[in-house]
């Protein structure tokens, strides 16, 4: 508060640093030590109780750090896991429509069937569906397939052309349409083969096409349904069943062909595996190492409330009052030096020049007062005057530009406070205001120009208006005071205004 109050005054320089800081730094804390007397043993104490608590405080805060980085390690283990998974899926997916198509492959070598005129037959269907090009590709299905393994291999390549050919909801809803009429001349003509090989396939196409279409578009799919649910010679109650649980029905017919195809599948999963279990094995030995890290912490912990609880209780000391003088055995006692006092100035009051008295600077004797006519009557002592030097031997006046022997301590022992410690820096001296002008020099008046114009100049010459000065600041003088309140003093008869 005194800092905020006398910020900028000189006398309080020492505050802030400037002079007299050392010295006033040393009575406070000279005067702190004479207020907190012995309690620094206590406050040491509460020092080191207070650094043991916060050291308490940093290795449970590492113990937290600790275990949050395992929770993390967890989290990233998790979501590498996921990760892989999903990487996994999307291989065996590719894996299996590679192994889906060679085996079409096979299978059409094995049969005898063109699946390049197959394809030129699908095409226009999946266009466009019109009524010829559904004729055409039906007419071509019912030619080529006089066996069973032709007719499996048509089916498979139709289930291949909805689901691996990234076709459009309408493309995979003519190929389903093509099947449909198929379908019907199988009921009709009785053909059993033909239909019991779409039948396999009917199921995922169906539901393939279910995944992921719009209302409008399940509307279209289910009219289909229900019109394979009519007619009973269609297709069987399990297969319509089926294909009204499109996800999980897709789902089992994946997983049918991941298993239909393992041995291919085994080396990914193998591959992912091993990955895994080496994410694992990382993030076992971090928890390992992380555990380890926090049992140490927590033994450092319990050590050092070992210790705070093994700590004795501070001594009880009593306080040094503020007033108790600093006893030291080099200072005389202030009842001696009384006693030799009273005995040199009775000395000197038997002598018959009774003017060395008055040279000592007392007061002169009081008429009133009656001297005593016992000889060890001793004259009252005038406080303002110091103490004469103390001698046996020698009863002249005593020096009064020293101190009294053993008066002050030795040198040394304490400071002499009369004084500003040794080593400070000469004060500062003033510094003077800026005498630069702050307006242009056309607003200044014209008489700051003088000093500028030299005596020898009897020429014309431009002055820098740099060099113009402002004259140093005086007090205003009596005369100019005078001057300022009768100027401004209201008109009287001795003095008017117009005078």
């Amino acid at each position: 508060m005194t800092k905020n109050k006398q910020k900028g005054n000189t006398k309080f320089q020492f505050l802030f640093g400037g002079e007299f800081y050392n010295y006033y730094q040393y009575k406070v804390q000279t005067e702190q030590a004479s207020m907190n007397g012995s309690s620094q043993n206590g406050n040491w104490n509460q020092c080191m109780q207070s650094m043991d608590e916060t050291e308490i405080e940093q290795l449970t805060q590492q113990q937290e750090v600790l275990r949050e980085q395992i929770k993390q390690s967890e989290q990233n283990l998790n979501a590498q896991h996921t990760v892989l998974l999903q990487q996994q899926q999307a291989q065996v997916e590719n894996l299996v429509t590679k192994c889906e198509m060679a085996e079409l492959q096979r299978e059409a070598e094995a049969s005898e069937l063109p699946l390049d005129e197959l394809y030129a037959i699908l095409q226009p269907i999946i266009d466009s569906c019109t009524k010829d090009s559904i004729s055409n590709g039906k007419s071509w299905i019912l030619q080529h397939s006089s066996t069973k393994l032709q007719t499996l291999c048509i089916a498979h390549c139709l289930l291949y052309k909805v689901m691996h050919n990234s076709s459009t909801f309408p493309q995979k809803l003519h190929v389903i349409y093509l099947v449909n009429d198929v379908l019907h001349h199988c009921a009709r003509k009785n053909a059993t083969e033909l239909k019991d090989a779409l039948a396999s396939v009917v199921v995922p196409m169906f539901c393939n096409a279910s995944i992921g279409a719009t209302d409008e578009q399940k509307n279209k799919l289910d009219k289909l349904l229900r019109l394979w649910e009519s007619k009973a010679n269609y297709l069987a109650t399990e297969t319509v069943e089926q294909m009204r649980q499109p996800v999980a029905s897709y789902q089992q017919f994946k997983t049918d062909q991941v298993s239909k195809f393992a041995s291919e599948v085994a080396p990914l999963a193998q591959q992912t595996k091993a990955t895994y279990d080496g994410y694992q094995a990382q993030h076992q030995a971090f928890v390992c190492h992380a555990m380890a890290q926090i049992l140490e912490l927590q033994q450092q912990v319990q050590n050092i409330e070992a210790q705070i609880q093994s700590q004795p209780p501070p001594p009880i000391t009593s306080n040094i009052p503020k007033s108790s003088p600093v006893m030291n055995t080099n200072i005389i006692p202030l009842d001696a030096l009384q006693a030799n006092l009273q005995q040199t100035m009775a000395q000197q009051s038997t002598n018959e020049n009774g003017s060395q008295v008055q040279h000592l600077g007392m007061n002169p004797p009081n008429p009133d007062l009656v001297p005593s006519e016992s000889p060890n009557f001793l004259p009252p002592m005038n406080p303002s005057v110091p103490p004469p030097l103390m001698s046996q031997n020698n009863l002249d006046v005593p020096q009064f530009s020293q101190p009294p022997p053993g008066f002050f301590p030795p040198p040394g022992l304490f400071p002499d406070f009369s004084k500003p410690p040794p080593g400070f820096a000469p004060p500062p001296e003033p510094v003077h205001e800026d005498l630069l002008p702050s307006v242009p020099y056309y607003d200044l008046p014209a008489g700051l120009m003088v000093p500028l114009i030299k005596l020898e100049d009897t020429s014309f010459k431009p002055l820098d208006p740099k060099d113009i000065r402002l004259p140093p600041p005086q007090p205003p003088t009596e005369r100019l005071l005078a001057a300022v309140d009768a100027f401004y003093s209201p008109p009287t008869h001795e003095r008017p205004r117009d005078r």
